[in-house]
């Protein structure tokens, strides 16, 4: 018989973090599961560690590849996966022992194409978790599915949270059989920075139905310094090719009018995020302070700020955006600053 779950695993340059990943899914209580190791050319030693874990377990399957990135690593663990359902692991995080089982039976009691968790946010050792329900929801049917797809792309003006349903695959289990009926695959995150995103919408107007369940099991290690969290121009422009990207497959689904505030409040988070790291950089604070108006004036924020009804987000988002849309940088970098201390104060 098949397996239950593939659990698809890229590895590059993780040697010291993946055999807490590995081991956590070979520890899973669902032990029909097939786990596949994509080798994206890691220089490491984490090719041969793959293939001893292969060696140890016959659910381990092995992908050396030539180096291409993260999305298209997934690619090829789809492009083999057996599993009913599929998941995906990355090879810093870990899981924890009842993930599988948890999400598998309620697909199952629920007849569910995507089954989505919490996560719980690892920092040298430390661990807060990210509900993004607080009880068992389900999202039965093309009209319910749709709240959940435009809520998962951006919350209404008025909702505190930016994200309202993490915008990541590494949560969930995701039917395979909708994957390879749509022929769905992720895109490259060098071109388009965000590939869950891409993936996200591409896959969930084709689901059935959708269920979330409070329980955090995915531990995902938070790591500052990483590249994710640092700025640079080229990873700017790429979000351009997201917008792009992502309208591309909500026109195919949706209206104008269903997704555009939706749209549009992504794009005042990744915006936020951008300012962030603008004013994170190791320069002085005019320098900071020009990038962050250099970011502002590009036309790719136009739509927003011209068409976005700020004046319904919560106060301190009001004032952000009202900052932004006028370039006032000074302010911003103080309002970022205390954003973020109070941020490190509830934590």
């Amino acid at each position: 018989m098949p397996p239950k779950v593939s659990i698809i695993i890229p590895v590059y340059n993780v040697e010291a973090y993946l055999d807490q990943c590995v081991q956590s899914v070979l520890n899973q209580t669902l032990k029909e599961i097939e786990i596949i190791l994509v080798d994206d050319e890691s220089p490491d030693h984490c090719p041969a560690m793959c293939d001893e874990y292969a060696k140890q377990d016959s659910r381990v399957k092995v992908i050396h590849k030539k180096n291409c990135g993260l999305g298209f690593a997934r690619n090829s663990g789809l492009d083999v996966a057996t599993g009913e359902y599929v998941a995906f692991v990355d090879s810093d995080d870990f899981i924890a022992p009842d993930m599988m089982r948890t999400l598998y039976h309620t697909a199952i009691q629920y007849g569910a194409d995507e089954v989505r968790s919490g996560v719980i946010f690892y920092e040298d050792g430390k661990e807060t978790v990210r509900h993004d329900v607080d009880k068992i929801t389900v999202f039965r049917g093309k009209e319910e599915v749709k709240r959940f797809v435009l809520d998962y792309l951006g919350p209404a003006p008025e909702e505190y949270r930016d994200c309202k349903y993490m915008m990541s695959v590494w949560l969930a289990l995701h039917s395979r059989k909708v994957i390879e009926e749509n022929r769905i695959r992720f895109t490259s995150e060098r071109q388009t920075l965000s590939e869950d995103m891409v993936f996200g919408m591409e896959l969930f107007p084709k689901l059935d139905c959708a269920v979330c369940i409070p329980n955090g099991f995915y531990y995902y290690r938070k790591n500052t310094q990483s590249l994710t969290h640092q700025f640079s121009w080229e990873k700017y422009k790429q979000q351009e090719t997201l917008f792009k990207a992502v309208r591309e497959r909500l026109d195919i689904a949706y209206t104008k009018e269903e997704y555009w505030l939706h749209y549009l409040r992504m794009k005042f988070l990744y915006m936020r995020n951008c300012i962030r790291q603008a004013f994170s950089i190791n320069a002085s604070f005019w320098e900071r302070r020009k990038l962050a108006k250099a970011m502002l004036r590009d036309e790719v924020w136009y739509d927003l700020f011209t068409e976005y009804p700020y004046f319904q987000l919560p106060r301190v988002k009001r004032i952000y955006f009202f900052l932004a849309k006028h370039k006032m940088t000074s302010f911003l970098f103080f309002i970022t600053k205390m954003m973020k201390y109070r941020s490190l104060k509830a934590n």
